[in-house]
């Protein structure tokens, strides 16, 4: 694979961790090779950081390469569409002087409404384990459109939209106890309707017409794969596929047909919400790595809990998604520690196993084992060449690539475009 911001064909950039990788960054840079770029999970409970030229921006429904602008950029029909989220980032573009008539929302995409952010409250509330939820509604509003009962982004552009409106809030409070007004919904989403209504298509037509013509897609992925609905700590999941599977379910596009698919992750790991996580560290250095790292979660502000990274869970996503490279985001927050762990292997009730999907009760009982390597004291954040990192940190992603067989091509020493080493 040639340098990854020199790519060609198709490529998916996804989250091989709890999420919070630093996909935004990596999505922006990537983009400016991109003729399209596709959204294909996740709703209003994602966050993808974007500092460039335009500003700092913080996107949930938006893909991140909207800033490319001669490229389409594509939100999937397998996306929860929030369109108050939606419209508040297409306000923040234009008041940045970012142009966005690129944009084009599945017709398919199922909506966001409010009684799926207040079920979602409620829900979370009355739980006696708490999952951790955003509580933007993203998992009710998977639950109607598995329930085949959720509005779509084309019940948008209906001529009987106030009667569904009306006929589902009905059915909402009736069975949920929620005291909704549906007209009040319906003044709403009526003027909603008229600012998303430029924005509407059919993506699937857009990626075969565009595959085609042998035009560079990029597949943006939200969250951690670890968090994915089958795969992932469940019931510590979200409800979509962050994975390439979710590519699959948004595009009709096969995983065979993805030329790049490129694995992302921090130097270390986070997890923001509730769920196991076998290589969380101390308090001391987790302390000082949300600190220094600045760990607090775009949608909700929470502190995302650090641990050392771990590998056995890189290796499993990578089986799982055929990886053809990995891109390691913050390796400067690690700059000025003695000692560096990874996660090279589990260990349970005394013997070795791996990763166990779909249980977190699983992760739960397991401990990692680690492997020590010395710490790295000098400031990388100018660096911009592999050989020029000291000598530590470059045994550290030589590690990571003997461990996992999986070539390290992207390592992020700053938040900004261009602070970054291509390999």
């Amino acid at each position: 694979m040639a340098k990854l911001n020199k790519w060609h064909g198709t490529a998916a950039v996804i989250g091989i961790d709890w999420g919070d990788s630093g996909k935004g960054r990596l999505i922006d840079d990537l983009s400016q090779n991109a003729n399209v770029i596709a959204r294909f999970n996740g709703g209003s409970n994602t966050g993808h950081t974007v500092s460039n030229k335009f500003g700092k921006f913080a996107m949930h429904i938006t893909p991140s390469g909207i800033f490319n602008q001669k490229a389409t950029c594509l939100v999937g029909r397998n996306v929860a569409v929030n369109l108050e989220v939606l419209i508040q980032e297409l306000d923040s573009f234009k008041k940045a002087g970012v142009a966005f008539k690129n944009l084009v929302i599945d017709e398919q995409a199922p909506l966001t409404m409010p009684w799926h952010i207040l079920r979602d409250g409620i829900r979370e509330k009355v739980r006696k384990s708490k999952i951790g939820t955003t509580g933007n509604g993203v998992g009710p509003t998977y639950a109607d459109y598995t329930e085949r009962v959720g509005l779509k982004v084309i019940d948008l552009l209906s001529s009987d939209l106030k009667e569904k409106i009306y006929n589902e809030a009905e059915i909402q409070n009736k069975f949920f106890n929620l005291k909704i007004s549906p007209n009040d919904v319906y003044s709403k989403f009526s003027k909603y309707s008229k600012v998303i209504k430029p924005y509407v298509g059919n993506t699937i037509q857009i990626i075969k017409q565009n595959l085609q013509k042998n035009k560079n897609i990029l597949f943006e992925g939200a969250q951690g794969y670890f968090l994915d609905i089958d795969a992932g700590t469940y019931p510590f999941v979200t409800s979509s596929n962050p994975g390439v599977v979710g590519i699959w379910r948004s595009y009709d596009l096969h995983p065979q047909n993805l030329d790049h698919v490129i694995g992302i992750t921090k130097a270390y790991t986070t997890r923001v919400g509730s769920g196991p996580m076998p290589t969380k560290m101390d308090e001391k250095t987790s302390k000082q790595i949300i600190e220094k790292g600045h760990e607090v979660g775009t949608t909700t502000g929470r502190i995302r809990s650090p641990g050392w990274q771990d590998l056995v869970l890189l290796k499993y996503a990578h089986e799982a998604n055929h990886l053809t490279a990995l891109a390691i985001t913050k390796l400067d927050i690690l700059s000025g520690q003695k000692k560096i762990k990874l996660g090279v292997g589990y260990k349970l009730n005394g013997k070795e196993t791996t990763y166990l999907s779909h249980s977190s009760e699983f992760l739960e009982n397991v401990r990692p084992v680690y492997e020590e390597f010395e710490g790295w004291q000098e400031d990388i954040s100018n660096v911009r060449e592999f050989e020029r990192l000291p000598k530590n940190a470059k045994k550290y992603i030589e590690a990571i690539e003997k461990f996992t067989k999986i070539p390290v091509k992207f390592i992020s020493v700053g938040p900004k475009r261009g602070e970054v080493i291509y390999v």
